[in-house]
């Protein structure tokens, strides 16, 4: 069967965003309840803490050397290959986006509670939103178009295809149009806006 190569468009993207819904439910419910896990492990568990913040400058460390263009086509690349693994190999029975949220939340939480202890709200506010309010949704869009391929992929082991095909190629459209754009924009304001506002407000980026 030939590939639709209608662009999906603003109504159709969020369509699709819409019927995805309760994957993406499931992807934030994963998300949040790993955040809390490690948030409390950042604040009653030192040695938990300790090695996943060192593991976390150890991957961070290189990127200080880099000039901000650099800084931002690193976090995009990152971001972007990311999100479209999830996709993939999301039909290996949704296993991979599961861990990925898993991951993602438990590490995420004990950053922001490491962070708190050391500063305050405003700042991890100041150095989450202006970024994280695009970011967060694609990768949670992300993980939900590979758990919902993982669930299809399921079926079609038992014999109820469903379109597998089809709903791969139309997933790939959606993330390349909208997906990977906006993680380019997303990396474009966290290297250049939540580092501009954290100087404004604190005298640090």
């Amino acid at each position: 069967m030939p590939l639709n190569l209608r662009i999906p468009g603003p109504k159709a993207f969020l369509r699709y965003v819409w019927d995805l819904r309760l994957y993406i439910l499931a992807a934030i419910a994963v998300f949040t309840v790993f955040y809390i896990l490690g948030y409390a492990a950042a604040v009653s568990i030192p040695e938990v803490r300790d090695t996943i913040m060192s593991s976390v400058s150890e991957e961070v460390s290189p990127l200080k050397e880099l000039s901000p263009l650099s800084l931002m086509l690193g976090i995009f690349v990152n971001n972007a290959v990311k999100c479209l693994l999830v996709i993939v190999l999301g039909m290996a029975f949704g296993i991979v986006p599961a861990f990925f949220m898993m991951a993602n939340g438990l590490i995420l939480g004990i950053v922001i509670g490491v962070t708190m202890s050391r500063t305050s709200l405003l700042y991890v506010l100041a150095g989450t939103l202006p970024h994280g309010v695009i970011e967060l949704p694609m990768v949670f869009i992300s993980a939900a178009i590979g758990l919902k391929l993982g669930v299809l992929a399921l079926k079609a082991l038992f014999g109820k295809k469903e379109g597998l095909l089809d709903k791969v190629k139309e997933a790939l459209l959606i993330y390349f149009i909208w997906i990977f754009p906006l993680l380019f924009l997303a990396a474009f304001l966290e290297t250049f806006v939540t580092s501009t506002v954290l100087y404004l407000l604190f005298g640090s980026g």
